[in-house]
C-alpha cells in the first residue's frame, strides 16, 4: 500500500465527509464515505490496516466532525475485525460479494450504532431508527460501494499479501 496515497486520499474523504456531503445532501441521511472506507480498506488490506483505518477514521468521526465520542469508534472497530476477516476470501473480480458486504455491515453498523446510543443512556425509538436510517444508507453505500471499492484497489501494492494466503 503507498502510505502517501493513502494518507492523501483519506483526508479527501474526511473533507468530503466532513464539508461537501453536509451540502450536497442536506437532510438527516448522507453517505458515510469514512465508513465505506474503513469498510473497503478492510476488506483489501488486512487487519492491520483495518485496525488502524477503524482508529483513526472512528476518532475525526467521533471528535472533529462533532459526534459524542465513541458513537462511531467503537462499531468501526468491530467491523473492521469482521471485514479483515472476511477479506482474505475476497478478489478483486468479486464485486458482487463485496457490495454484499458493505451493505452487511451498513446494516450492521446501523445496528451496533444504535446499540451504542442506548447504553450511553440516549432515548432513542430502535424501529424507527432504523427505519429511517437503514433504507437511505443501504441505497447510498450500494451506489458508492463499488467506485471507492476501486479506488481503494488502486491503492494496493502488487507485492502486498496476506499472511495467511501464500499461495497467491
Amino acid at each position: 500500500m503507498r502510505k502517501l496515497a493513502c494518507l492523501v486520499t483519506a483526508f479527501v474523504v474526511f473533507i468530503l465527509q466532513g464539508s461537501v456531503l453536509p451540502f450536497l445532501f442536506g437532510g438527516v441521511t448522507q453517505p458515510n464515505l469514512i465508513f465505506l472506507f474503513v469498510v473497503l480498506m478492510s476488506l483489501h488490506h488486512g487487519k492491520k490496516v483495518a485496525i488502524y483505518t477503524a482508529l483513526l477514521g472512528g476518532f475525526a468521526q467521533d471528535v472533529v466532525l462533532g459526534n459524542f465520542f465513541g458513537i462511531h469508534l467503537l462499531p468501526y472497530l468491530i467491523i473492521a475485525c469482521i471485514a479483515s476477516y472476511i477479506g482474505q476470501y475476497i478478489e478483486e473480480e468479486q464485486w458482487l460479494l463485496t457490495l454484499l458486504v458493505v451493505l452487511a455491515a451498513t446494516f450492521l453498523d446501523l445496528v451496533l450504532t444504535c446499540l451504542v446510543l442506548l447504553v450511553s443512556g440516549q432515548y432513542i425509538n430502535i424501529i424507527a431508527y432504523l427505519v429511517e436510517f437503514s433504507v437511505p444508507m443501504l441505497i447510498y453505500h450500494g451506489i458508492l460501494a463499488l467506485p471507492v471499492d476501486h479506488l481503494v484497489w488502486k491503492l494496493r501494492r502488487k507485492e502486498m499479501y496476506y499472511s495467511f494466503a501464500d499461495f497467491r
